[in-house]
């Protein structure tokens, strides 16, 4: 999905985690406040899951499960935005569906063989910018003994400590010997491999005037750019079709996918046996990477983590997955204009997940061992009836009418062992304490019913109807059944005002109105109790926590849209735009509510949240001769969201989505989606920041809202040349507008590893010359008058000022030392949200189909190369030391970046044979 970034309107996508992390897409900005927000994927008519399964918070990342497919076997991918497809494939299409389809056969005629290898070479693409002049330690001073405090600040996690100037001082890896303390520039970014894929692939296909068939296997091996990460995937592909007789044809799809890690970038969720950058936010700049890797036993700190390679090797997360899309379809022709399908589809796949964190381990001294089991599967069985009759000159109908059945499941099970008993056995059984555990069974079934028509007067007159009626299982019975229609036309003005010229070719007007219901996840309606841990063999029961909601309705989204389509000059130039309004309510909250009532939160259905916007893509030839062809296609897009309603009381102000970092996302009303709501400075009427008598910054007691992460506008341009058999193309693309709150600036500033760090932490960066009266650190600091100090009193030169008034609004003139200055900031959020703004190179191709007349000579059909360079380099961003564009999962709170894996650019080749 990374490869559609920046080149449709009205789509965004999201990467996180690194190489082998998981992406999120959002078409026409979130329309639900509480729930999944990503569009249906529909493979070859299989609705397919797309779940992310537990992504683990900020230091571990699981792909989504669309990622499971395999780039090389699709035929077509084509993005329907907003709920208009929602009566063909119901109400998960509320946010759009994205088409796929798979290659086929159908047009190789005779036997064909293709064969496709590539490799893919990723580095880590943004990294912070760190200081190199400060190393490890506290208010200047450190010495190494023990790594926990048995030294000079040597259990310190932060580089505060003496310049890195050579000065000789113990170290850890130098058995108490005094060696020269000098900077590792590159200390964190040679902890990263560059990351190699390799995919190769082969597949057969042949068809004939009854029957047509393709076979396919594809295999992916990647190594990440963290160190023992790992990533194995097998794809088996089938699609095959016979006529059965002159009427009747059968088919069958197949994908069947088997995946293997041994190990995942970022170990177990949670703790500091987990982070991969964690550690690196707080590294000691004089840290050798060379003797961490050499020895995994020692460390550089042995007060809040181990060896880095300790982690990566041994505190890992591996995951299997078996998975099987597939589907048995017939088509039968009944009579004239009539026709009938038939499809039954199933995707299930099962997922498996070992977590080892090793003896020995700091802060998990004992290790652990756990194992996360998930399956997954839904089956969808539908038949559809098709007519298309011409009813006279003039008029023609294409109507439809089917119906759906949908069965979905899932279960977990997860078992831990929180401390092994012996060394290095990761079982269940060799566990100290009891086993922590729990499963979870989910079952849903959705019946449908729909139908549409369409009635076309003289072929550029179109009106279309739809209605589809779903029953869910997760509803109540008095709510169980809803339905949702839709009404769309389109008008082509060309043809009916016989408009066509030299220059115009083409000219459409479209509109439509959309309703589609959504139901509720399974089991929200009666309140039970909840099993805990038996206590001398008698099982205990709770009363949950929450209440759910007997009374449930179905959310509910409503749109409207307007399009203008045109093409001039024979096609040189093609523009098509679209204004949408869309409004989505009785939205399925859980809302906190007094402990009084017996209960934590509550369900009810509330909430309205309205997303409106414009799409414009343009797609034009300026140079076309004989063999040299350019195109560029442009295409912008701005979406402006407003939370409505929360509480039809109006009661509730804001709903959380996810925190992090002391900084909430909000759904507040009044407010775009996505509000980033913290603490900020205290300020005076004038917008001065306040500080305290010490000199520090004062935290307004009232939390504010501090930006929003959704974007003003996106922006894409992609330039393609043509000449001959080769193909160059670049794409650059824009998110301007939108907030974000860094954790990397965050930690960074507060551990002093940050280069934005050394302004004024010595004289030679602009630093402040102070004593402490008669030498007394009790005492307030004294700047150094005339040049001159007291004699006999110590001077230092890490002297700063913060820029602020006092309360009485007179300009701060207390001295504080550049670590006061620099950790005073890190609980106001404030002081790092920043504009999530970027300009991308994003994707850079080159392109060569061989000379036919050569390839024939090889014995070939058609053979090319194609390199890739994608995530190149920003053009321009506003925040420092991360990349704005990622995040720490796929889910709705979004606009929070802590500790993730660093993104990635990638290079690729890639050679097609066709046999």
């Amino acid at each position: 999905m990374n490869s559609l970034a920046g080149k449709l309107a009205g789509v965004r996508i999201t990467n996180s985690q690194g190489d082998m992390g998981s992406s999120r897409i959002i078409i026409r900005g979130e329309t639900s406040i509480a729930g999944n927000n990503q569009p249906l994927f529909v493979v070859d008519g299989v609705p397919v899951d797309n779940s992310q399964l537990n992504s683990g918070g900020a230091t571990r990342d699981f792909k989504n499960a669309i990622s499971d497919l395999n780039p090389q076997d699709i035929e077509t991918l084509t993005v329907l935005k907003g709920p208009n497809a929602a009566a063909l494939y119901g109400s998960r299409a509320a946010h759009g569906v994205v088409l796929i389809t798979t290659k086929s056969g159908k047009s190789q005629k005779g036997l064909g063989i293709s064969v496709s290898s590539g490799i893919t070479i990723s580095q880590v693409a943004t990294l912070p910018s760190f200081q190199n002049s400060f190393g490890q330690g506290s208010n200047g001073r450190f010495s190494y003994v023990d790594g926990k405090g048995g030294g000079i600040n040597d259990g310190v996690d932060e580089s505060w400590g003496p310049k890195l100037d050579g000065r000789l001082i113990p170290q850890f890896y130098s058995n108490g010997q005094a060696v020269p303390f000098v900077a590792n520039p590159d200390n964190v970014r040679d902890f990263f491999n560059t990351g190699l894929t390799f995919d190769n692939s082969i597949s057969v296909a042949r068809s004939d005037d009854k029957s047509d068939f393709r076979l396919g296997i594809n295999n992916q091996k990647q190594n990440g750019t963290v160190p023992n990460s790992e990533v194995n995937k097998t794809n088996f592909t089938i699609n095959t079709n016979y006529q059965i007789s002159k009427s009747v044809k059968i088919g069958v799809t197949g994908n069947y996918i088997v995946t293997d890690a041994p190990a995942l970038p970022g170990g177990p969720s949670g703790g500091r046996a987990a982070g991969v950058m964690l550690q690196f936010l707080w590294f000691g700049r004089q840290v050798d990477i060379n003797q961490l890797r050499n020895n995994r036993d020692v460390n550089w700190n042995n007060s809040y983590y181990s060896n880095p390679y300790w982690n990566a090797y041994y505190n890992t997360t591996s995951q299997q997955r078996n998975r099987l899309i597939g589907d048995i379809h017939l088509d039968a022709k009944l009579a004239d204009g009539l026709n009938f399908k038939f499809r039954t589809g199933v995707d299930y796949y099962n997922d498996r997940r070992k977590y080892t964190i090793k003896y020995g381990t700091n802060g998990t001294p004992f290790g652990s061992y756990a194992e996360d089991a998930y399956t997954v599967s839904e089956s969808n069985t539908e038949g559809i009836f098709t007519y298309t009759k011409k009813l006279s000159e003039d008029f023609s109908l294409d109507a439809l009418a089917g119906f759906n059945i949908r069965n979905h499941s899932d279960a977990n099970n997860y078992q831990k062992a929180p401390r092994l008993a012996v060394p290095d056995l990761y079982t269940l059984n060799n566990s100290r304490d009891p086993l922590t555990s729990y499963n979870t069974l989910s079952k849903l079934r959705v019946y449908s019913a729909y139908a549409s028509a369409q009635f076309g007067y003289k072929n550029y007159a179109f009106l279309n109807v739809t209605a589809r009626n779903d029953w869910s299982s997760t509803l109540p019975s008095s709510n169980r059944s809803y339905f949702y229609p839709s009404i769309n036309g389109s008008l082509v003005l060309s043809e009916a005002l016989n408009l066509k010229s030299n220059m115009l070719d083409f000219l459409k007007l479209r509109g439509g109105w959309s309703e589609v219901g959504n139901d509720a996840d399974p089991y929200q309606l009666s309140t039970v109790y909840n099993f805990q841990t038996a206590f001398d063999g008698n099982p205990i029961q709770t009363s949950s926590q929450k209440k759910l909601n007997e009374n449930l309705k179905p959310e509910t989204t409503r749109s409207t849209e307007v399009g203008l389509e045109a093409s001039f000059w024979k096609n040189r130039l093609h523009f098509d735009a679209a204004y949408y309004n869309t409004n989505s309510f009785d939205q399925i909250l859980e809302i906190k509510t007094t402990a009084s009532s017996g209960y934590n939160s509550q369900l009810i259905n509330a909430g309205k949240i309205n997303n409106r916007g414009i799409e414009v893509q343009l797609d034009g030839t300026p140079i076309q001769t004989q063999d040299f062809k350019w195109n560029v296609g442009v295409n912008y897009s701005k979406n402006i969201s407003k939370v409505e309603i929360l509480d039809y009381d109006k009661q509730i102000q804001n709903y959380t989505i996810g925190t992090s970092g002391g900084v909430d996302v909000l759904a507040s009303v009044g407010q775009a989606y996505g509000a980033l709501y913290g603490t900020a400075y205290q300020r005076d009427a004038s917008g001065n920041i306040v500080v305290g008598a010490n000199g520090l910054p004062k935290a307004d007691p009232q939390k504010k809202v501090l930006g929003h992460y959704t974007p003003d506008y996106l922006a894409g341009v992609t330039n393609t040349l043509t000449y001959k058999n080769i193909e160059f193309s670049f794409l650059v693309d824009a998110s301007v507008g939108g907030e974000l709150f860094s954790g990397t600036n965050r930690t960074g500033n507060y551990t002093g590893v940050l280069a934005q760090t050394l302004p004024g932490r010595d004289a030679a960066n602009g630093g402040l010359s102070y004593y402490y009266p008669s030498n007394n650190t009790a005492n307030p600091k004294t700047l150094v008058a005339g040049g001159t100090a007291p004699s006999g009193v110590t001077v230092y030169d890490d002297g700063m000022i913060f820029k602020g008034v006092y309360a009485d609004g007179t300009a701060n003139n207390q001295v504080i030392s550049a670590q006061e200055y620099y950790k005073a900031s890190y609980n106001i959020s404030e002081a790092y949200i920043y504009s999530s703004t970027f300009v991308k190179l994003r994707e850079v191709k080159l392109a060569y189909n061989l000379n036919k007349s050569f390839v024939k000579k090889l014995g070939l059909d058609a053979a090319s190369i194609t390199a890739v360079g994608r995530n190149l380099f920003f053009i321009y961003k506003d925040a420092p030391n991360i990349d704005p564009e990622t995040a720490f999962n796929t889910g709705n709170a979004q606009g929070l970046e802590s500790l993730a894996l660093p993104t990635t650019r990638s290079y690729s080749l890639n050679v097609n044979l066709k046999f």
